[in-house]
């Protein structure tokens, strides 16, 4: 029987839904993956609608970019699992349910702070144990490995994303006979989350959000809309906790405020074509040693890169040098390209020398401090500010053409989109546990469910701009599946390449696991197995394989018309 959860903070939920629903959403197992700016917002819906059993799956921890749209975190949480932190948060916002004045059916949020994409902790067997799975991902692989684990336990997956203004909400269900996220191709992401571009960048399009982030920070006229900007309160809060005892013997304590934010905001120096010179490249080679020398040296000896592909180095204080003070800025040289590669100091020198041109000269960046990427001043202080980081973290260097190209594609997040995504990724599971509920009463098939999951949900798109009818809501039917989808039809993907000069690593790497997504593939060849990954895989049989060509393999080789 359903209980009773009259008087008290469920009864406009009861009143809304009915109290066989709302019994159910108590009793059920609801999984998120993912606990940033979809994720916070999640973890708050589901708390205050009454879902009393959430698991929550994140790697990543908190940084104080965090703090201006993941509204579970605060000053005092940065540097700790978000995971562990939201999941505290939305245990304290569950209303209490309580009987004869004992409370029943306490909040039992858990947190698992690792990778999704780990098989060992998170497998098939892990996902049957759940009534619905909620992605709040932000990159397309663990998006596809989610994908594949709900169609291989047959729970039900509501998938959404955000992209600025715009964002989208789709139910995935085995034999629904719907798309799942596979079935058609996903555009190149341009959204990359702060923490990433922060802590643990790895390509080029992270350095250089990150650059375009610290030319708002230095010239904007309003910096705090950086996010590399941190609100001095927030800093001195964090100070306060660090200096505590508590804090001191905590290792997950709050990290202190970043060491740039004193010179780049503090000592910034005012717009005047009249200026000295020597003052504003002081005070640029001071802001370049903070940030790429003395903040990166204090992460390192606090562990913060521990994920990074690549763990940095400081910058040296000769470099630093010899490029402030030295060496002529190279697009100041006479021979310049926009296709030359600039080394290390020549990034140093160009980003001082763009710094005292922004000071002294009436061009852009000034009076706003907006980037553009067709003005030459913005984009030559974020090639050389980019490179400097890449060169850093050991990621691939980009002249100021390929610099440019990479900048004009960049879409920053939005806390509102993120937050109308998650209220309408609710709705879904309301609707998913009235319709498993019916199907049990009714005693019908598990295919008439996916049926009734066809027919009642909706892929709904989110709008920047209004309908002819007025709305920034559309719902539309759930698309069939594509019927070529090797992931949920079954079917077969053809594949063109030179099988003489390719090997099997390089056929592994970048297309089974590179481009189809797989991440422990067995391979085989007719009834020969070629290769094999993962639990109880005997890699060293295999290992030999990897450098023949395909034509060499056993079983035959890989030829044209060959079957894996």
């Amino acid at each position: 029987m359903p209980i009773s959860v009259a008087k008290t903070p469920l009864t406009g939920i009861e009143a809304t839904l009915g109290s066989a629903l709302l019994d159910r959403i108590i009793r059920s197992r609801i999984l998120v993956v993912g606990a940033g700016g979809i994720g916070c917002e999640l973890l708050k819906n589901l708390a205050q609608s009454g879902f009393r059993n959430v698991e929550v799956i994140d790697l990543d921890t908190i940084d104080v970019s965090n703090l201006n749209r993941q509204f579970l975190f605060r000053a005092h949480h940065v540097g700790m699992p978000k995971c562990t932190v939201a999941c505290e948060v939305a245990t304290a916002m569950c209303p209490a349910l309580t009987c004869n004045g004992d409370e029943i059916y306490a909040p039992n949020f858990i947190a698992h702070h690792g990778n999704v994409k780990d098989n060992e902790r998170f497998d098939v067997s892990f996902f049957k144990r759940f009534d619905v799975v909620l992605n709040a991902l932000d990159n397309v692989d663990a998006r596809r490995h989610v994908n594949r684990l709900c169609l291989a336990s047959t729970v039900p997956l509501v998938e959404a994303g955000t992209t600025g203004y715009l964002g989208q909400v789709t139910v995935i269900a085995k034999d629904a006979n719907v798309e799942c996220y596979e079935c058609q191709p996903k555009p190149t992401q341009k959204v990359y989350p702060i923490c990433t571009i922060r802590s643990t960048p790895s390509m080029p399009v992270h350095t250089i959000v990150w650059a375009k982030e610290l030319f708002k920070l230095m010239f904007h006229e309003k910096p705090e809309l950086s996010m590399l900007y941190e609100d001095p309160i927030l800093g001195k809060q964090a100070d306060l906790l660090i200096g505590s005892q508590e804090a001191k013997s905590d290792d997950n304590s709050p990290q202190r405020p970043s060491v740039y934010m004193d010179i780049v905001i503090d000592r910034k120096p005012k717009h005047d074509p009249s200026a000295d010179e020597t003052v504003i490249r002081q005070y640029a080679c001071d802001c370049i040693s903070a940030l790429y020398a003395k903040e990166i040296q204090k992460q390192l000896e606090m562990d913060r890169y521990k994920t990074a592909k690549k763990k940095p180095f400081a910058l040296s204080d000769e470099l630093l040098f010899e490029g402030c003070f030295k060496l002529i800025a190279p697009t100041k040289q006479e021979v310049y390209r926009s296709t030359d590669s600039w080394t290390p100091v020549e990034c140093v020198s160009e980003l001082a020398q763009c710094v005292v041109d922004a000071y002294t000269s009436n061009i852009i960046p000034f009076p706003t401090g907006e980037f553009d990427k067709d003005d030459s001043l913005s984009m030559r202080f974020v090639t050389a500010a980019s490179n400097l980081r890449s060169h850093q973290f050991g990621i691939p260097m980009q002249s100021f053409h390929d610099a440019k190209g990479i900048a004009g594609n960049i879409i920053p997040a939005i806390a509102t989109t993120n937050a109308i995504v998650a209220g309408l990724q609710v709705l879904q599971v309301f609707k998913l546990l009235r319709l498993k509920m019916q199907h049990e009463e009714s005693a019908q098939s598990d295919r008439r469910f996916t049926d009734s999951i066809r027919d009642e949900c909706h892929y709904t798109y989110c709008l920047r701009d209004k309908t002819r009818k007025g709305f920034y809501l559309q719902p539309t039917k759930l698309p069939e599946p594509n019927p070529k989808c090797f992931v949920c039809r079954n079917s077969q993907v053809e594949i063109c390449l030179d099988t003489e000069s390719w090997n099997l690593f390089n056929f592994v790497q970048k297309v089974i696991k590179g481009r189809l997504g797989f991440a422990e593939p067995s391979i085989l060849v007719g009834d020969s197995q070629i290769y094999e990954e993962g639990d109880g895989a005997d890699t060293d049989c295999y290992s030999i394989n990897l450098i023949k060509p395909l034509t060499k393999l056993p079983g035959g080789g890989i030829k044209v018309g060959t079957t894996l």
